[in-house]
C-alpha cells in the first residue's frame, strides 16, 4: 500500500538523489522536511514544490553530523506533525590511496556515512513504529557488496549501511516498519566532484540519473525490499560479488573498480 500520509524525512535534499527524493515526495502529496547544510538549495527545492502545486517541502539547514543532530531532527519532525518515512541519504566519498588522505577526512566519512544513519534510526525509528508504519530507506551502494581499494572508507562505510538495514528489517518485521536499503551503482550527482575535486571523469553509459534512482528507491521501499539495486548490469555485480572468491573479488575490484566510476585508471589519490 503506499505511504503518503505523514512527513517524509529526508537527509541530504540539497542536491543530488536526495533533492530528487523529496521532490518526487512532494509530488505525489507527502510533506517533506528537506534537510541539508546549504539553505539556498533547499529554499529553491521548497519554492519549486510550491509553484508546482505540490505539497510541502519543509527546508532544514543542518550538518547532520553535529552534536544532537539527530534529535532536533525528530523534534522538528513532530512539530510538523510526525514522520512517517525517513531517508538516510546524506554520505560523501574519499577518491584515493587510503595512506595519502587526510585521516580527519577518513573519520568523518565514517561520522556522516555510518554514524548519523543509526542516529537519527535510533530517533525517529520509535515514532514510526508508535504510529504503527512507516518507511525506513537507507541509501546505500553497489559498493557495500566488495572492497573497493582506491575509496576504502566509502565502500566499507556503505557495507555497513547494507548490513545495519537488514538486521533492522529483521529486527522490526511485524511493527509495520520497513526498511531498504537503496544499493545503486554509479548517479550522476556531486559527489565525485567532492569526492575528487579536479580530477577528470567520464559519465558512463549506463550511468543512472539521480531521477531514475529516486523513482527506483521509493517504489523499492513502498514494495517493502529489503535490499534494492538498481538495473540489471548492478544485479549481476552484486551477485558476482556473492559467488566469487574473496580473494578474487578483491583483486577484480583493484583493477576495475575506478574505471568503472568513470576514471580512466587506478589513481594516485587525492587528499582534501
Amino acid at each position: 500500500m503506499t505511504t503518503t500520509s505523514g512527513l517524509a524525512i529526508v537527509t541530504g535534499a540539497s542536491s543530488g538523489i536526495g533533492a530528487a527524493l523529496a521532490q518526487k515526495l512532494a509530488a505525489r502529496g507527502q510533506p517533506v522536511l528537506a534537510i541539508g547544510r546549504r539553505a539556498h538549495r533547499l529554499e529553491e527545492l521548497s519554492a519549486r514544490a510550491r509553484a508546482a502545486g505540490h505539497a510541502s517541502i519543509h527546508p532544514f539547514e543542518l550538518d547532520v553530523t553535529a552534536e544532537g543532530a539527530a534529535e532536533r531532527v525528530r523534534d522538528r519532525a513532530r512539530e510538523l506533525g510526525g514522520a512517517s518515512w525517513l531517508v538516510n541519504n546524506a554520505g560523501a566519498t574519499r577518491i584515493g590511496p587510503f595512506l595519502e588522505g587526510d585521516p580527519a577526512a577518513h573519520a568523518m566519512l565514517v561520522r556522516l556515512n555510518c554514524e548519523t544513519v543509526v542516529a537519527l534510526c535510533a530517533a525517529i525509528v520509535p515514532d514510526l513504529v508508535a504510529r504503527g508504519g512507516g518507511r525506513v530507506l537507507n541509501v546505500a551502494s553497489l559498493a557495500a557488496f566488495q572492497p573497493t581499494p582506491g575509496q576504502s572508507v566509502y565502500g566499507a562505510t556503505k557495507a555497513f549501511v547494507l548490513s545495519f538495514s537488514e538486521s533492522l528489517a529483521v529486527e522490526l518485521d511485524g511493527t509495520g516498519v520497513t526498511v531498504t536499503a537503496l544499493c545503486p551503482g554509479p548517479v550522476t550527482t556531486e559527489i565525485f566532484d567532492v569526492g575528487a575535486p579536479g580530477v577528470p571523469r567520464k559519465k558512463l553509459p549506463l550511468e543512472l540519473s539521480a531521477e531514475g534512482c529516486a523513482a527506483y528507491g521509493i517504489a523499492a521501499a513502498e514494495r517493502g525490499d529489503v535490499v534494492a539495486i538498481p538495473t540489471a548490469l548492478s544485479k549481476a555485480t552484486a551477485q558476482l560479488s556473492r559467488v566469487l572468491p574473496r580473494a578474487a573479488i578483491r583483486r577484480l575490484s583493484a583493477r576495475v573498480g575506478l574505471p568503472l566510476l568513470g576514471y580512466g585508471a587506478p589513481r594516485r589519490g587525492v587528499r582534501d
